[in-house]
């Protein structure tokens, strides 16, 4: 039977509960569950059961809190009872047991989830201890958690909580025996309970196709996801110990997708609260140029680091807008950016104003960062929907010294990373760099024979790609006769199976010359394998492109520099190749080879359009990996010098 549709009305404002077990003593889960209701003074109908039976048909959530044994009974007891179960138990599959199952329309939250809290109907359906103290059910940030660890997932409402951050709710999704979080998020983003901000922990990824679709939906309707991802950080494949799959680990793409959708992937918890602060407070906002108004130019120097490692910029200050900033300021003052106004004049608010008003007003600067005191939101400008979003820095203060100006709407923050990570959580944008998704389909996994290393040229040719002139040879004179036509000096390769990596198999020879390509041939013959003579070509640039075969993802597209230091090197995109190619393309020139303007214009657009042609020719023929390492730039083009194509 079809599972039913998510009804994330009955969970998140439930009409009744019911709980089941573990009311006996004060301190059992159901208990908890019950006192935290009682303390919301959540108003639906409260219901304490001690078997199945007694749970009142109809009810919106039965919490189960009884011995792990006991809890399929109770489940087949109540299915179709009741809209939901929430089962708190644990011992499943993480004991190598079998997860519960519901088949009569009742849908499972957990088994071994925390349970879940919505403030605005004070639905807080939770055994966690955390809670005793937020029972007042403060909301309106408009940020929703929704977490695979219910303990994690706790300890995050209350590291929000201390900022002045307050979760409008969580969903501690747990084993996922049936709701798993990313369909949880698809329909929370579809529902009238929709959030400004989607908060995500997850430690399992078991639908990426679902991923997808929710990051899909969330971009369309303008809500902004923040994502700690744990535990997702390994290769998604080895396959051949290939350079493919070495720069295209599982992280490396989910990275990727989230940045094509306009989501933030952040690299802690203390990041992942901020974020959220950020886009909550300030929203998604185009545009990285910040302006940093500060009265110690040390700490403007510190900021504009830490702004760059959130890959925001200062931009340089036109001499018009200076010289307006300079009528404004001391002579002693700069009016470079960050502009240091003078440890005298940043205390004058009137000054502060005129100053931070320039900026906005300049056209010059998206954002404005102001290092300053507490009580400087109002004349910076640092508030909730201002029209330039700003941020107040405070040195080396506590989270909870700020919590009242945060729940104010003054975006004063304790210190320069928290500050710069609020304003670059507005700054994520809406993604979607160009083109639309395109359709992949696979065939079955080849089961032909593994190709040689002259047949991956083949293919490789057939694709579309360029390849260095080469031929397979089996003498001396056909070797000369070849460097001779092509020019030398030429490369010698034994023509081995794919799999097998020619280099280190010792089946290589390089820089071979008319005098000693004889010795070199005859050499190479002797070990039984067929030889491939190809021109080897002058490059001012060694590219990569690759795809591979994953079993979450489908074909995963990697392109970036090549040579025999790739990995080392770190300079590679790897997207799904369900993502277009010009999305590839903008990646590449973001994080390769922008880094030197102009100099590399159109390679980026022409890597992609390769790493796409090999892409096509292993979604057709069935091919687990199909790699060009080294690619060659010669004279503006992109030349393949070597190939390999691997079955499975």
């Amino acid at each position: 039977m079809n599972a039913p549709a998510v009804d994330l009305t009955r969970l998140l404002r439930p009409r009744s509960v019911a709980v089941l077990g573990a009311t006996s003593r004060e301190t059992g889960l159901g208990s908890r569950t019950l006192r935290h209701l009682r303390d919301a003074e959540y108003t639906g109908e409260l219901t304490v059961c001690r078997s199945s039976d007694e749970v009142p048909d109809g009810v919106d959530i039965t919490v189960v809190a009884v011995p792990a044994p006991a809890v399929q009974d109770v489940l087949a007891g109540i299915d179709g009872r009741t809209g939901y179960a929430v089962v708190y138990s644990s011992g499943f599959e993480e004991l190598g047991r079998p997860a519960p199952r519901m088949t009569a329309g009742t849908r499972l939250l957990g088994p071994n989830t925390v349970g879940l809290y919505y403030a605005p109907s004070r639905a807080v359906v939770t055994f966690a201890q955390a809670f005793d103290t937020l029972t007042e059910c403060r909301h309106g940030s408009g940020a929703f958690l929704i977490s695979q660890s219910g303990a994690f997932g706790v300890r995050l409402v209350q590291a929000a909580a201390r900022y002045g951050l307050h979760l409008d709710g969580l969903i501690g999704t747990g084993n996922e025996s049936d709701l798993e979080a990313c369909a949880l998020g698809t329909a929370l983003i579809a529902s009238p309970e929709a959030p400004r901000v989607l908060m995500l922990y997850l430690e399992s990824l078991r639908d990426p196709a679902g991923l997808d679709t929710m990051l899909t939906a969330a971009n369309a309707a303008g809500i902004q996801v923040v994502a700690l991802l744990g535990g997702l950080t390994e290769a998604g494949s080895s396959a051949a110990a290939s350079h493919t799959s070495a720069v295209s680990s599982d992280h490396a793409v989910l990275a990727e997708l989230f940045a094509y959708h306009g989501a933030l992937l952040v690299r802690d918890d203390r990041e992942l609260v901020q974020a959220a602060l950020g886009a909550s407070m300030l929203g998604r906002r185009a545009g990285t140029r910040v302006g940093v108004v500060t009265g110690s130019g040390g700490a403007g120097v510190v900021a504009a680091d830490i702004l760059a490692a959130r890959g925001l910029t200062l931009p340089e200050l036109s001499a018009g807008l200076r010289q307006e900033l300079a009528a404004q300021l001391p002579e002693i003052a700069s009016t470079r950016n960050p502009v240091d106004v003078t440890a005298q004049t940043i205390g004058d608010n009137d000054v502060l104003a005129g100053v931070c008003g320039t900026l906005r007003d300049s056209g010059e600067v998206d954002l404005l960062l102001v290092i300053g005191r507490e009580d400087q939101a109002d004349a910076a400008g640092a508030l909730t929907g201002a029209s330039t979003p700003a941020a107040v820095a405070l040195l080396d203060r506590d989270a909870s010294g700020v919590r009242a100006r945060i729940e104010r709407g003054q975006v004063v923050l304790p210190d320069l990373a928290t500050a710069c990570t609020v304003l670059a959580a507005a700054t994520a944008g809406t993604g979607a760099g160009g083109g639309g998704l395109r359709p992949v389909t696979l065939v079955g996994v080849s089961g032909n024979t593994p190709p040689t290393a002259s047949e991956s040229l083949a293919l490789v040719e057939k694709a579309g790609i360029e390849v260095a002139p080469w031929r397979l040879v089996s003498g001396a004179p056909e070797t000369l006769g070849f460097g001779a036509a092509e020019g030398w000096p030429v490369v010698l390769k034994a023509d081995l199976p794919a799999e097998v990596h020619k280099a280190s198999a010792g089946g290589v020879r390089l820089d071979v010359y008319g005098e000693t390509a004889a010795e070199h041939t005859r050499a190479m013959l002797e070990t039984g394998h067929r030889v491939i003579a190809a021109r080897q070509l002058r490059t001012s640039l060694e590219l990569f492109a690759g795809v591979r075969r994953d079993p979450q993802w489908g074909l995963v597209v990697s392109a970036g520099l090549g040579g025999s230091n790739i990995e080392l090197l770190d300079l590679t995109v790897a997207v799904p190749a369900h993502l277009p190619a010009e999305w590839l393309a903008r990646r590449l020139d973001e994080h390769v080879f922008g880094r030197v303007p102009g100099r590399y214009e159109g390679i980026a657009h022409q890597l992609a359009k390769i790493a796409y042609a090999l892409a096509d020719l292993a979604a057709e023929s069935g091919f687990g990996l199909v790699e060009c390492n080294p690619l060659a730039l010669v004279d503006g083009r992109i030349v393949a010098l070597d190939a390999r194509v691997v079955a499975r």
